[in-house]
């Protein structure tokens, strides 16, 4: 009889045991669901969600140049740019913002004020505060 009860047990645990589906498993809300639209504001913010993440919130960009290794033709970093996207101090758009993104989160925000993501001009660029860098 108590040779059995090892067994019982061995055999509740199969019976008993509920399998994770892992298509079941909820992911994680985003932190970010919204950008603002005040320059200071949005470089503060843009660090803190990954490219996907501002495809999803903003749309794909009105222009994408791609950099990658000659070697496998991974692309190691991307320079995005929108349109009338964010403000300035006095409420107008700037007419374009370049996103510098690598490894998947923005490294630096250009607004550009008079021209267009074609000039040869830098704009005002901001480093953007890195994930760790922030309390959160």
């Amino acid at each position: 009889m108590f040779r059995f009860i090892p067994i019982l047990f061995l055999v509740s645990n199969v019976v008993f045991a509920n399998p994770q589906d892992e298509n079941n498993i909820e992911q994680a809300a985003p932190l970010v669901t919204e950008l603002p639209t005040f320059y200071s504001d949005f470089v503060e913010i843009i660090g803190l969600v990954t490219a996907d993440e501002i495809v999803a919130i903003l749309g794909e960009p009105a222009k994408k140049i791609d950099i990658r290794m000659k070697s496998s033709n991974d692309v190691i970093a991307s320079t995005w740019y929108y349109h009338n996207l964010n403000t300035d101090d006095a409420g107008n758009y700037f007419p374009t913002t370049e996103l510098d993104i690598i490894d998947g989160y923005v490294e630096s925000v250009v607004f550009m004020n008079e021209v267009d993501e074609n000039s040869n001009f830098e704009g005002n660029k901001y480093e953007v505060p890195k994930n760790n860098d922030k309390m959160i």
